[in-house]
């Protein structure tokens, strides 16, 4: 406690400066302490924090709304429209850049080989994901009701009357490829495999091909679907808020197996290698074959699935804790606090974990013998490194991570109305957190 005796009328003395100097330096120290998980306890359960990392963020106006995994780069969105891209092995920033109105309404990003993208308002930006310098903008043909899908060649969008829109990316001055479906959409349409695939309230799941636009068919599954789909192979995992996780066959729709939680599902499954992973509202984490649809194992407790490690599955529970699950049987090896209002990336495509806060903490661990990273699925196209010359490093970086059956109904008649309406256009007592 400083005593008023070292205040003058001018202000402190150099003693009280000095005070009050240590004291303001300490208190930086003391929150990133308490929002980094802790090397000591990480390692009791087999795991090292690679490094953590913090967004360029003003953090008494702006969050981080979004997070974006892909192959070797991590993507963070924030409310006052700036996208920072991340190297996701080691943390350094590769690329800032500002899309858009700061006061407007955000969401994104979307990513493939070549673009980024994301909307502000009912306008879509695409960027280059190797700068980040804009491509191109445009007025979409009415508010959008999520955030954008790419493929190789177009962005989807999903309005919010149930339309979905097609732009083409590699020339603006297209025409718009637009499908009416039926109902609300509550989440991004998904580009696998070459194929387009959305969901809405109504209990249709439509699939369509992403380089030439163009539905193929529709399943009828007399239930609200408010989660995005999943894909592995020859197949699609859709669930539904009655509990039921349906595997269809991605060439005509026709189910390939069924398998019911008991609970509603609200996200989306995931699946890594040959497990199809989903969690139910009970809450309980539901690991399933992706072939046949027998359950391998549940375990309640666990809110969302986070990532599969060589020895472990991952998850976190509703009171913020990152559970530590035996990955052939699910049995719980422990528990590791992670910091309040944290949560996680839930990562299919790698063996890595990404623990991610919206003041723009972000830190990496993985298991201590998984020092090269595991890639379960293809990234997007050759990646190559960008010139970070002129980009921040982050002064974060601990050190670089060594080397009833559904009825299957035919799209509507003459789905397809083209508009030509153009618009083109470090260490835990790091100071300086």
């Amino acid at each position: 406690m400083l005593s008023n005796r070292n205040i003058r009328p001018g202000g402190l003395n150099s003693f009280g400066r000095l005070t009050m100097l240590a004291l303001i330096a300490a208190v930086p120290t003391v929150a990133v302490a308490n929002r980094l998980v802790d090397r000591e306890s990480a390692t009791r359960y087999g795991l090292r924090r690679a490094w953590f990392s913090q967004v360029s963020l003003d953090r008494t106006r702006s969050r981080v709304l979004q997070w974006t995994l892909d192959g070797e780069q991590l993507f963070a969105l924030t409310n006052s429209g700036t996208l920072q891209a991340l190297h996701a092995e080691t943390g350094k920033t590769q690329w800032i850049k500002r899309a858009g109105a700061p006061d407007g309404i955000f969401s994104g990003p979307a990513v493939n080989s070549k673009y980024v993208a994301l909307i502000n308002g009912s306008k879509l930006y695409v960027m280059d994901r190797h700068d980040g310098h804009l491509i191109f903008s445009r007025s979409l043909g009415s508010a959008p009701a999520v955030a954008p899908a790419l493929s190789e060649d177009y962005a989807f969008v999903g309005l919010i009357n149930g339309r979905i829109e097609g732009y083409h990316l590699h020339d603006p001055t297209k025409g718009v490829w637009t499908y009416h479906s039926s109902g609300r959409i509550f989440q991004p349409p998904v580009v696998a495999d070459q194929l387009l695939s959305w969901s809405t309230d109504r209990g249709y799941f439509y699939v369509g091909f992403a380089k030439q636009p163009r539905v193929m068919f529709r399943v009828e599954t007399n239930d609200e679907l408010v989660a995005a789909s999943a894909e592995r192979n020859s197949l699609f995992y859709v669930a539904s808020r009655n509990g039921s996780l349906v595997c269809l066959e991605k060439e005509f729709g026709g189910e390939h197996w069924r398998y019911y939680t008991g609970h509603p599902i609200a996200g989306k499954p995931v699946v890594v290698e040959r497990l199809v992973y989903v969690a139910s509202d009970e809450p309980a984490l539901h690991a399933v074959d992706a072939e046949t649809g027998q359950l391998k194992w549940v375990v309640r407790g666990v809110a969302s699935f986070v990532a599969q490690g060589p020895k472990h599955t991952y998850g976190l529970d509703r009171a913020g804790n990152l559970l530590i699950l035996e990955k052939e049987t699910g049995g719980i090896v422990g528990q590791q606090p992670i910091s309040e209002g944290a949560q996680a990336i839930v990562n299919e495509q790698s063996d890595r974990i990404y623990l991610v806060h919206t003041t723009g903490l972000v830190q990496c661990l993985y298991e201590t013998a998984a020092t090269q990273p595991t890639y379960y699925r293809k990234k997007s196209g050759k990646e190559t490194t960008p010139d970070e010359q002129d980009a921040p490093d982050s002064p974060f970086v601990e050190e670089e991570a060594e080397a009833t059956a559904p009825k299957i109904v035919q799209p509507d008649k003459s789905p397809f109305s083209p508009d030509t309406d153009e618009d083109t256009t470090a260490d835990d007592d790091n100071p300086f957190f």
